[in-house]
């Protein structure tokens, strides 16, 4: 019994590291090969949006929403798209502009980056900052546009992206609303090594090793994303509180692709996850892109069953050691109204980090790993790497 409860847990774990960070998958990152669907944080999350065949161009890798270091009265939201790029990396390449149009070919389908603000608690977005890019030059170099809910901010004569060989960003302002977009390093960070061994010999994510017994290595490090960063007051966002939520969508036309709150909320509880029996060898059908076309009024309805089915089961992985179990059931159900609507809520006159909002540096990883498993893991024993900068675009210079 106590070998058979070993056998579980070390399943568990690494089915927890696996859907905690959104592992991309091991065939893409030990080849230098074009990927199949996958994902970190949601990189490469969406089936159809992935090479071969999709768009990265159109995935949403990250969602941040923080108050400006800089201006407290000012609110700063990012959309990071283009994700798994590094320097010399064949597929799908280091070097990716944003989308104008899907197909490229006659740009009959616009594409748009949106930033969703709800604020009044609906679920439903109140205002939608959306980015529309023109066709790229040579060095990367795009035209841009900013509109509030379809009324011009930032019109394509002032705004732009920066180039790829561009040392300094390139950040455009008027009225009090500032843009930045362009390539970045990409701030999200998690030990990928220490899953890939987590089998073997000496190597586990339990526990945090020396820097010769086991050596934690953040595997997005030296790899790069492509960023919209909107700084804007925050009285332009809220209504009758400070307090908003987030989510960010990429819409080609009319329809969208894709969209992301809070961090892996997709891979983590959407079908196919990990976790019996959603698993794709369980014959599930897949509910991602179902996910990701849907919008977050409708996830309670949607979607609960699928998270409070997953966190059951992570929570049973504890109860060997926790004799208290006859509280689950109510934390559970409490978790699960937390997790959905997907919307990164926070308060727009605080200062604190994820789940208020989601700085940069947060490390959303520990904390959603503590949050799903019952406690029983709470890092994965590796920090932020990133150089960041002091000011708009704050995340950190591109790796050559």
């Amino acid at each position: 019994m106590t070998a058979r409860l070993a056998d579980r847990r070390t399943l568990g774990l690494i089915t927890l590291v696996l859907m905690g960070a959104a592992i991309v998958l091991t065939a893409f990152l030990m080849q230098k090969a074009g990927p199949p669907a996958a994902s970190a944080a949601d990189h490469l999350d969406a089936p159809g949006a992935t090479p071969p065949g999709g768009d990265v161009q159109r995935d949403i890798t990250d969602v941040y929403a923080f108050r400006s270091p800089t201006n407290s009265a000012n609110t700063v939201l990012a959309l990071n798209v283009n994700g798994v790029g590094s320097p010399g990396e064949a597929a799908p390449g280091p070097d990716r502009t944003f989308a104008r149009g899907a197909p490229a070919v006659g740009n009959t389908k616009f594409v748009l980056y949106n930033l969703n603000i709800d604020n009044d608690g609906d679920a439903v977005a109140d205002i939608v900052l959306s980015t529309r890019f023109g066709a790229p030059q040579a060095d990367g170099v795009q035209e841009l546009e900013v509109r509030n809910n379809g009324m011009l901010v930032i019109p394509k004569d002032l705004g732009r992206s920066t180039g790829f060989s561009e040392a300094t960003p390139y950040v455009a302002t008027k009225d009090g609303v500032s843009v930045f977009a362009g390539q970045r390093d990409d701030p999200f960070f998690f030990d990928l090594l220490g899953f890939l061994n987590i089998l073997g010999p000496g190597t586990s994510l339990i526990g945090c090793g020396g820097p010769n017994d086991h050596p934690e290595r953040n595997f997005f490090a030296d790899r790069n994303v492509s960023s919209i960063v909107l700084e804007v007051p925050s009285s332009m966002l809220t209504g009758g509180s400070s307090n908003i939520g987030v989510w960010a969508t990429t819409t080609s036309g009319t329809s969208q692709v894709d969209r992301m709150g809070r961090p892996a909320i997709n891979t983590v509880f959407i079908p196919n996850n990990p976790l019996p029996p959603d698993r794709v060898t369980d014959g599930k059908a897949s509910l991602k892109n179902t996910f990701n076309k849907s919008e977050p009024v409708n996830d309670q309805a949607n979607f609960r069953s699928e998270v409070v089915d997953t966190l059951a089961v992570l929570f049973s992985l504890n109860n060997g050691s926790d004799p208290n179990v006859g509280d689950d059931a109510a934390q559970i159900q409490g978790l699960a109204n937390f997790l959905l609507p997907d919307i990164l809520t926070i308060d727009t006159a605080s200062g604190a980090g994820f789940p208020n909002g989601r700085g940069l540096a947060d490390d959303v990883i520990d904390t959603e790993l503590g949050l799903i498993s019952e406690g029983l893991i709470t890092t994965d024993c590796v920090a932020n790497d990133s150089t960041f900068l002091g000011t708009l675009p704050y995340l950190g210079s591109p790796n050559n």
